[in-house]
């Protein structure tokens, strides 16, 4: 088979993995406030809704689609040749693992511990320093994703 029609097909699963899997991330910068402005029960819903996209959406396509064709990208493209003089390459990769981790690991959980204190009762202080941390991972991954892309693109030096 041929190797350009190969990285033609592996690049467009990668794009629409990073559009499918990704692009809905970007909405949760406005559910988040919304979900602070909807009361207990539509807040819930609305951070319910945001879990159930993370876990049956986003992970499966961060954690198989988008590292499996881009590894089939790095062997078909010769980027694995002198790997690290593509910085761009690796750093966004770099990017890709500590953004993926801090999404998994820790945003994610974050929410869902608000989701049970929401429904144990009313927002305390403990509710409120999620709410704040969430407030600031948020963004950080979002910057994240879009610097991922911007040296995906840009491949600057490469």
């Amino acid at each position: 088979m041929d190797s350009s029609f190969l990285i033609g097909l592996f690049l467009l699963i990668h794009v629409l993995g990073a559009i499918a899997g990704f692009g809905p991330a970007f909405a949760y910068s406005v559910l988040g406030p919304m979900a602070g402005r909807a009361g207990p029960q539509g807040g819930v819903a609305i951070m319910e809704s945001m879990v159930a996209i993370e876990r049956r959406l986003i992970l499966p396509i961060a954690a198989a689609v988008q590292p499996l064709s881009g590894l089939a990208l790095i062997f078909l493209a010769g980027y694995n040749n002198q790997f690290f003089q593509h910085y761009w390459l690796w750093i966004a990769i770099l990017i890709y693992v500590a953004t993926f981790y801090t999404a998994v690991l820790v945003q994610t959980p974050l929410i869902e511990k608000m989701i049970h204190m929401a429904k144990a009762g009313p927002p305390g202080p403990e509710f409120m320093a999620i709410a704040r941390r969430t407030q600031i991972l948020g963004p950080l991954i979002t910057v994240g994703l879009v610097s991922i892309i911007v040296l995906m693109v840009v491949k600057p030096g490469g």
